[in-house]
């Protein structure tokens, strides 16, 4: 399936525009909303204090401070391919971590605190898996040199990229 990025950092930043890293996510196939929105659009209601946490977390972080390694649980995929989390209380958001100007956000959900591993918990493990192919696929772009990360954290593809998982 294509997937293409779509810069969110906009949702984010200061009213001036400045921003300390830029925020993407993927939208997959024909889909209108990326799957960072629908996340949210599914977590929102019974989950609504941790997805506003989240949200002010990923804004301090673009106004603020950047991305910083300790804001998140890394190597939550194969060690190096990047995939981390972003935690509140139970609830988990996969992401794909560049470095402390960029990541790419995708989705997760509520780990049961007797689940010691996402994969105990079939939907959250779909959606670590999602993100994971997502990164591989990511990390062929970049080493292809079909997409690179700029030194602000914006992201610049050629013509001839071809994003799939």
């Amino acid at each position: 399936m294509k997937f293409e990025l779509a810069d969110l950092t906009n949702f984010f930043e200061r009213d001036d525009g400045t921003c300390k890293g830029h925020v993407y996510s993927v939208i997959l196939g024909d889909e209108e909303d990326t799957i960072f929105e629908q996340f949210i659009a599914e977590n929102e209601t019974q989950y609504s204090e941790e997805i506003e946490e989240i949200l002010n977390r990923l804004t301090v972080m673009v106004q603020d401070t950047g991305f910083l390694c300790n804001q998140f649980k890394h190597n939550e995929g194969a060690a190096g391919d990047g995939v981390a989390a972003l935690r509140v209380k139970q609830m988990r958001l996969y992401l794909y971590y560049n470095d402390k100007t960029a990541i790419i956000v995708g989705s997760g959900g509520y780990k049961p605190p007797e689940a010691h591993a996402y994969q105990e918990v079939p939907e959250l493990n779909k959606k670590a898996e999602l993100m994971k192919s997502i990164a591989k696929a990511i990390g062929n772009a970049v080493k292809e040199r079909d997409l690179w990360f700029l030194e602000d954290g914006s992201i610049e593809e050629t013509e001839f990229i071809d994003l799939q998982i």
